[in-house]
């Protein structure tokens, strides 16, 4: 029995939800579709090589008919014949812009995927298309699609010139779409670099809606101009960006102003001369966020819906050719030592830094103008690398402030790297100096910092350390006598990684349900035996000697147990249930024997 073949339906009503819906993700984009088909058919006029007296040009034409807003959109381009007419129009997905011999798409057409027209439905009930073909002059045809998918074609009056027109009047709850202020922000919006003029026309006036780019008197100020009328923002200056391959051309212009990494950033990225998305975060590396980019390419597809790239081989080789771009430019600004450098890296430290760490000539470049919060105050990278001091370093804010003032004692170089990639970059350094010494200030390089303990009466000295000793005993701590600087500082609180984890575990089995715990207690048993935790006792500082001469027990233990929380908090750890139980019983045990 012969096979028989059956041909898909499309219903063309679900088609238009989909696109409302689905596809696009405002009805703006009519403006856009209806752009870059008149582009194409003026583009593929051109390739005819036919002669033609009339200027190309768009036009759309606003005016009333019925009492009601008329949308007439004209281009100047191929025009249709009558069988173009169902081919193109009437088949979903065919587009006039594919070889139809090879199936591929012709490469200076903007239009790929045959479905901008039914765009229009998302503003009008119906489309009526006018046009006038170079293959047959003669004649003049229309058009007129509706959302049932049922469509006419009858003659026309005759169309003064070559070329298409599209009719639209708004549907229920469209008419702000149809008004001069609208249509003027979406052509701006969508089509401000294409190359062929586009006018506004209510009766006798008729309004250039894309007119030259910015003036100035150089082509630096002209370009400066264009960025501060495209994002309404200041810069300090621009990036070419020019791909060696040809896949883009455009500029990244520089705020002026500091911007957070996790912020919404809106560029301009066109491909051929149209608007496809302000969206970056699939073109642009992820450093950049101290650029706005205006970009226009030619060699990317588009989705489906022209509001992103799609993921291929171009788009990753346009994408390390973008951070080729912004690094050379920024190489070549240290090589000249120009101020502009600084500048960049004063305002967007965070960005500077986030590239230096993976790019050494960036690196070299960068690292001498960074600011560094030290024990010896604010230094730049090269106060660091001309120090006659080895480098030290503490990951954790918190724990730089209990130490720094000890270091300056000292005279011990310490770099707070508790904020973002600064000890990446401080463990960099060698590049520079490979005989520079970087370390971290773990635990048992702060005791070597620490002096040997004074005291007058060597047994109450050690009946204290005892003392503390067993008040620590309860919470994986140990004590120890020593001499430091500031002297207002009594006691000072260290832990190593294991006895940090420890801690953070330990925290954490006490906010979990049950079914957790088990596991956490595990994981606690693993660091136990490396955890290392110390409370300093500081023999300079005069409550640590009074408390030396103490011999009722209870204040004595009291007094001790408040100075190792008061440590906790001060060093910023995680506090247990049993520690913040702990203040809070002994202050007030405190307060009783004050009042008595």
């Amino acid at each position: 029995m012969p096979q028989e073949n059956f041909v898909f339906q499309v219903n063309l009503g679900g088609m238009i939800d989909i696109l409302s819906n689905h596809l696009y993700s405002s009805p703006d984009v009519f403006v856009r579709e209806l752009l870059q088909n008149a582009v194409d058919a003026i583009a593929a006029k051109r390739k005819t090589g036919i002669a033609s007296a009339q200027k190309d040009e768009i036009c759309l034409i606003l005016s009333e008919e019925n009492g009601r807003p008329l949308l007439c959109f004209t281009d100047t381009g191929t025009g249709l014949t009558e069988a173009e007419i169902h081919r193109f129009l009437a088949v979903i997905g065919q587009s006039s812009k594919h070889d139809l011999q090879k199936g591929a798409v012709q490469e200076d057409y903007i239009g790929r995927f045959g479905i901008g027209l039914l765009s229009c439905f998302l503003v009008s009930d119906v489309i009526r298309v006018q046009t006038r073909s170079y293959q047959t002059p003669e004649q003049s045809l229309e058009w007129c699609g509706n959302p049932d998918g049922t469509y006419t074609i009858t003659p026309c009056e005759p169309l003064p010139e070559i070329g298409t027109r599209i009719l639209l009047s708004p549907k229920q709850d469209a008419d702000a779409y149809f008004t001069p202020e609208k249509l003027t922000a979406l052509v701006q919006y969508y089509g401000l670099p294409l190359p062929e003029p586009i006018y506004l026309i209510q009766g006798e006036k008729r309004t250039l809606l894309n007119p030259p780019f910015p003036s100035g008197e150089t082509q630096y100020a002209q370009i400066m101009a264009l960025g501060e009328s495209l994002f309404s923002a200041n810069f300090l200056g621009y990036i070419p960006l020019d791909s060696p391959t040809g896949l883009f051309s455009g500029v990244a212009y520089i705020l002026s102003n500091e911007t957070a990494p996790t912020a919404k950033h809106s560029h301009r990225i066109y491909l051929k001369n149209m608007l496809l998305t302000e969206d970056g975060g699939r073109l642009l590396p992820k450093w950049a966020f101290f650029l706005r980019c205006f970009i226009n390419t030619n060699g990317l597809q588009p989705t489906a819906s022209r509001e992103d790239f799609y993921e291929n081989g171009a788009l990753f080789r346009a994408r390390e050719e973008l951070a080729h771009c912004i690094t050379e430019y920024l190489r070549s600004l240290a090589e000249k030592q120009d101020p502009m450098l600084q500048r960049i890296v004063r305002i967007h430290r965070l960005a500077v830094q986030s590239v230096a760490i993976e790019d050494d000539a960036l690196y070299r470049a960068f690292f001498p103008y960074l600011t560094f919060e030290t024990s010896f105050g604010t230094l730049t990278g090269s106060d660091l690398l001309h120090a006659d001091t080895p480098v030290y370093y503490t990951p954790f804010i918190d724990e730089y402030r209990q130490v720094a003032a000890i270091s300056a004692a000292r005279n011990t170089l310490l770099v707070n790297a508790g904020y973002t990639y600064v000890a990446q970059l401080l463990e960099r350094m060698p590049l520079f100096r490979p005989d520079i010494a970087v370390m971290q200030m773990k635990p048992e390089r702060l005791d070597a910092l620490l002096e040997k303990p004074e005291y007058s009466d060597t047994a109450a000295a050690l009946r204290l350390l005892a003392e503390c000793n067993q008040v620590l005993s309860d919470y994986d701590c140990s004590a120890s006598l020593k001499r430091f600087a500031p002297a207002e500082l009594p006691v000072l609180y260290t832990v190593n990684e294991e006895a940090l984890l420890l801690r953070d575990i330990r925290h954490s089995m006490e906010q979990t349900a049950d079914l957790f715990r088990g596991m956490l207690d595990a994981f606690a048993e693993e660091y136990h035996e490396e955890a290392v935790a110390k409370l300093y006792l500081n023999t300079d500082n005069p409550l640590i000697r009074r408390l030396m001469d103490v011999s009722d027990g209870e204040k004595l233990r009291c007094c001790l147990e408040i100075l190792y929380v008061q440590a906790l908090l001060t060093g910023g750890y995680p506090m247990r249930n049993h520690e913040m139980q702990l203040l809070n019983t002994d202050l007030l045990r405190l307060l009783d024997w004050s009042i008595g």
